[in-house]
């Protein structure tokens, strides 16, 4: 009797991280916002909702200003304190306005790089602003901080940086060339570390969160982007189970299979809504469902949030 209770002890001890897994639930992911400060409020108002109805972490897929608006030290320490305020970790990923579109005169004519290393100072050195160690993440490299993954209920999640405007290599400028490449291989590198860890561990799916549009829907990838392609289909090769490319960068709202045929078929594209439309998505994992990644948007203009419509 004894030996068959101490039995029923052990499997219930395996089978219960395996319930606890596999059962759904969702995550709250956002991008593209704020684009000036009419629209902060939104986002507060998302990030709330968000937070109350229970998101274990909030996804900020990049782009946290507008092109045109001034790149100051003083904007990024507004939003860098507005993700310290919530009540859960933010995952983010920055996206090009904030650092490679800087050179714009009327974002102010900066140094790219040089907004990039404010970037990582004000987001990424401070724990405290994005509070990534609750999730247990683990960066790339110091060189790469914003470069991570963390597993949560048994799902890795990948936080890549790759930006629109041709990933910041400006043709002319060497050192922007430099940098793309060098951050590019930083990404593959984590991504299939990633993977194959995913797989080894038996994971139930597999997030990649990005800001950029990898444009599925041309034939031939700008040359700034094919390897984006490239390296969700070797991800897709390495990790057998659902696998799904969360971003922004094109400010509309998509759901959809952008690979057909084969492994292809286990890829699952998601991009949230962006300015001017101040909305989010909850996202719902059911690894084993025939839709492995459901969404249900949620806006803050005139709709759901205050309880019209």
């Amino acid at each position: 009797m004894k030996m068959r209770t101490t039995l029923l002890c052990t499997l219930l001890a395996l089978w219960l991280p395996l319930a606890a897994g596999a059962a759904p639930w969702r995550v709250f992911a956002v991008g593209d916002l704020p684009y000036g400060g009419s629209e902060l409020a939104g986002l507060r108002a998302l990030f709330t909702h968000a937070a109350a109805e229970g998101s274990p972490f909030l996804i900020h897929v990049g782009d946290i200003k507008s092109g045109s608006q001034p790149c100051t030290d003083a904007q990024l320490a507004g939003i860098a304190g507005l993700f310290a305020a919530q009540p859960v970790p933010v995952v983010y990923t920055p996206g090009d306005n904030e650092w490679t579109d800087c050179h714009r005169l009327l974002a102010g004519g900066h140094d790219p790089l040089q907004r990039l290393a404010r970037v990582r100072a004000l987001f990424f050195e401070d724990p405290a602003v994005l509070r990534l160690g609750q999730l247990g993440a683990r960066a790339a490299t110091p060189d790469y901080p914003e470069l991570y993954r963390f597993v949560h209920r048994r799902v890795m999640f990948v936080v890549l940086h790759v930006v629109g405007s041709h990933d910041g290599a400006r043709r002319a400028e060497p050192r922007a060339q430099a940098e793309s490449a060098a951050r590019r291989a930083a990404n593959r590198a984590l991504l299939r570390e990633a993977a194959d860890a995913a797989r080894v561990a038996g994971l139930d799916a597999l997030v990649v969160v990005f800001h950029v549009d990898p444009l599925f829907e041309r034939r031939r990838a700008p040359r700034a982007l094919g390897w984006v392609r490239e390296a969700l289909a070797e991800t897709l090769a390495r990790f057998p189970g659902p696998v799904l490319a969360l971003h922004g960068d094109t400010h509309r709202l998509r759901h959809d299979r952008p690979l057909q045929g084969g492994a292809g078929d286990r890829l699952v594209r998601v991009e949230v809504p962006g300015s001017p439309s101040i909305g989010g998505v909850w996202i719902t994992i059911d690894p084993i469902a025939d839709e492995p990644f459901q969404i249900e948007p949620v806006w803050a203009q005139g709709r759901d949030l205050d309880g019209e419509n």
